[in-house]
């Protein structure tokens, strides 16, 4: 997509080659079938489109003379012929036509498109204008990014940073930011939208490998974890391509890898849980799990096989006193109790005020995050940030 200075530059250029209000010659490119494809590629399809249009842009831009302009719009492209012989605009959008229909034959996903290349007469405003329109419509599509980090983890009776754990965040107003999809999942435990996290999960993979080879490239090693959402291991069909995704990655990479399963749904039944971890630790090492933190149906979890399991503190601030933060204390000694019966530890994500984090050994809690005191770090940091 391009940017608002590029677009100004963009502007610029085409009015000069409208030579002072003339019209430009271009070529529209239209990509018919997406429709089919979409369909057919249900939770894939994000990833597919952006093949469809990095492929098309890169064939374009092959047949892109030095002056030309090659711009993605909606689901095609406009392409600003500069001055050439009389007949070339014809002859070159065949060229491209057949380039983009090659492409598209020797991708067996892509093999229904069908690319339409017409000659267009326009103005540099009307065209700028279009262009302008476009960029609209990008933006609202895609919506805003999740902002993903990498968390360190801390191995409280070690009193060390024993991992990192990267995963989408959320900040409450007045709060650190803390390991999160959904917001509405601290509610009551379930998950209100059927929204499909299944692209930010492979994102979230993506960061992870990334953190990884930074941390080579330093001489710098450990355990890096990835959280993806319960919701995407609940759809059989999300569940296949991320665990294809992760199969895809190095058996070496794969070692130095753990998953935790993030926002676990009240009340759903263990065989799920079960089958998940089981897919799960075929491929990596480790798995967790991330309850509900009013959640107590975890007396049988360790059938599962997941090594760690645990939950969220609220967003809102607990206080050093008080029932409520009374109560957590007793849900934190309960589930230590309980997990460790059975050979698990327990996580805990959110730690705010440093009195409640003092506890966290003493009420057993084993593993946890808090950007208030270790803070996480962008995907792009330095590995040696912590």
């Amino acid at each position: 997509m391009l940017s608002a200075s590029e677009l100004e530059e963009m502007t610029h250029r085409l009015r000069a080659m409208s030579r002072e209000g003339g019209s430009i010659e271009a070529a529209q490119v239209k990509v018919i079938g997406l429709d089919e494809i979409r369909e057919a590629a249900g939770l894939r399809w994000p990833r597919m489109r952006e093949r469809v249009r990095n492929g098309s842009l890169s064939i374009l831009q092959q047949h892109a003379g030095p002056d030309d302009v090659v711009i993605p719009a909606g689901d095609g492209f406009l392409v600003m012929l500069a001055e050439g012989r009389p007949g070339d605009s014809q002859r070159r959008c065949q060229e491209m036509r057949d380039a983009l229909s090659k492409f598209y034959l020797g991708e067996e996903a892509f093999a229904t498109l069908r690319p339409i290349v017409k000659k267009h007469a326009l103005t540099s405003d009307g065209m700028t204008d279009l262009i302008a329109a476009s960029m609209r419509e990008h933006v609202i599509a895609e919506g805003p990014k999740d902002e993903i980090v990498a968390a360190p983890v801390l191995v409280t009776h070690e009193h060390r940073m024993g991992a990192l754990i990267v995963g989408p965040v959320h900040r409450a107003e007045g709060q650190a930011r803390r390991l999160c999809h959904n917001p509405d999942y601290q509610l009551d435990g379930h998950h209100h939208l059927s929204k499909d996290y299944l692209e930010l999960d492979l994102a979230v993979l993506d960061a992870a490998l990334t953190r990884i080879a930074a941390q080579k490239e330093t001489g710098h090693g450990g355990v890096v974890g990835v959280t993806v959402h319960a919701s995407t291991l609940q759809s059989r069909r999300a569940r296949e391509v991320y665990l294809n995704w992760l199969a895809e990655i190095d058996t070496e990479l794969r070692r130095a890898i753990f998953v935790s399963v993030a926002e676990i749904e009240r009340g759903t039944p263990l065989i799920s849980i079960c089958e998940w971890c089981s897919a799960l630790r075929a491929l990596v090492p480790c798995v967790w799990l991330e309850f509900h933190y009013l959640d107590h149906a975890i007396g049988s979890v360790g059938a599962a096989g997941a090594w760690a399991a645990g939950f969220s503190l609220p967003a809102v601030a607990v206080a050093q006193r008080g029932p409520r933060a009374e109560r957590l204390r007793e849900q934190a000694r309960f589930w230590s109790k309980t997990l460790k019966s059975q050979g698990m530890r327990l996580a805990v994500h959110g730690f705010q005020e440093a009195a409640f984090l003092e506890e966290a050994q003493t009420l057993g809690v084993d593993l946890l995050t808090s950007d208030a005191h270790w803070p996480f770090s962008n995907i792009d940091d330095s590995a040696t940030s912590h």
